[in-house]
């Protein structure tokens, strides 16, 4: 009997819990090249930001027309969103000796900063729909 309960109580429970998620779909804008791979870094916190994402894509790029990358599943709250284009397919953004990215970049909510890296509040997204879509410019800097 207990046992029947418990899965009453979970089938009740169940759709409410996947309420709380969604699909956030990135459109990536400015592709530049049919090559490499789109890096897709995605943060929950103002710690953890460009330094360890909680959820992490790597995504081959075939054509220079828009990218669009469905995240399903992705529970609701805030993010940060980081994407640069890796040309060279070494796993980095490759940047200057003056530290500045040679590839292709861009950030949540599309922030003009040039001569730093944007803050956590600047790229912040409130995410709490089914479904949601963000368009994400690359851009490189020296276009700015």
């Amino acid at each position: 009997m207990r046992m029947v309960w418990m899965l009453v109580l979970l089938g009740t429970w169940m759709p409410l819990i996947s309420m709380n998620k969604g699909t956030l779909t990135l459109i990536v804008k400015n592709v530049e090249a049919a090559n490499g791979a789109l890096h897709i870094a995605i943060y929950e916190s103002e710690s953890q930001f460009l330094k360890k994402a909680a959820i992490g894509k790597v995504i081959p790029v075939i054509s220079t027309t828009n990218c669009e990358i469905p995240i399903p599943e992705l529970p609701f709250g805030k993010y940060a969103i980081a994407v640069f284009h890796d040309l060279n397919e070494n796993g980095k953004l490759d940047k200057n000796s003056f530290g500045i990215p040679t590839e292709p970049y861009a950030f949540s909510n599309n922030p003009a900063v040039k001569w730093r890296s944007p803050t956590f509040a600047e790229t912040l997204i409130e995410f709490g729909e089914s479904q949601k879509n963000i368009a994400l410019e690359l851009k490189r800097w020296r276009k700015h």
